[in-house]
């Protein structure tokens, strides 16, 4: 609860509490590589209202307002506050931007579909549903766009990007798994990556699939790693 000492940056109540906002911070947003520092600027009434900010550099990529909403209301979603105070993540906002109006999160794709390098336009309508079908389980997709097409020789390399309605960021490994649905389509899922702010590799193990995470980042965006087994066999 406020207290008026909360209003002197001189008092113990005052300086405990901003050392503990500034360390809530720093370990929400140290993901981004170019984050630097946060700082309380003052609590006022209301519960109690902080106001603060945090500092980039700014001679490389930053994230948005919404990308930065979307990461600190995923952290406090978690509910894991060592402190006797928790964030509330409906109460979060920056520079205008609320939970209420933020941007679509935005995820990279990359796939190969086999021989549809040829005649493309039918079964590429396909997959735009298909693509928007498996996520919406999970989020409410926006659209679903290409950004780069490539014919290899008759298959077609696919990039693009889909946007999705959600107050957390997606989770990747989710994504993954539900994109699997896409064998259907004729996917070649080896080639399967999804790059948003974290791509935790994916591994599939053994069948039945079991799925686990594990703590690295790909420039390139997370991938299924699939045991392959190889099979040989004659047609007469």
């Amino acid at each position: 609860a406020y207290t008026e000492a909360l209003s002197s940056r001189a008092s113990g109540s005052y300086r405990e509490l901003e050392e503990e906002v500034r360390l809530m911070l720093t370990q929400m947003l140290s993901t981004y590589e170019t984050f630097l520092q946060a700082n309380v600027l003052e609590f006022m009434n209301g519960s109690v209202v902080v106001r603060g900010e945090a500092l980039f550099r700014g001679d490389a990529p930053v994230p948005t307002n919404s990308h930065l909403i979307r990461t600190i209301v995923t952290e406090a979603s978690r509910g894991r506050s060592i402190f006797s105070w928790q964030l509330d993540p409906r109460s979060v906002q920056s520079s205008g931007f609320s939970l209420e109006n933020l941007d679509p999160e935005k995820l990279s794709i990359s796939l190969t579909v086999f021989q549809l390098g040829r005649s493309k336009t039918d079964p590429l309508e396909r997959l735009i549903g298909k693509v928007t079908w498996s996520l919406s389980a999970l989020y409410r997709v926006r659209n679903f766009t290409f950004t780069r097409l490539r014919n290899l020789s008759g298959d077609l390399e696919i990039t693009g990007d889909v946007y999705l309605d959600t107050i957390v960021h997606a989770d990747v490994a989710e994504v993954l798994q539900a994109l699997t649905a896409l064998a259907t389509c004729s996917v070649d899922l080896t080639s399967l990556s999804v790059e948003g702010k974290d791509s935790p590799c994916v591994w599939w193990g053994s069948l039945p699939a079991l799925l686990t995470q594990h703590s690295c980042l790909a420039s390139s965006g997370a991938r299924l790693h699939l045991q392959v087994y190889p099979v040989s066999f004659l047609i007469t």
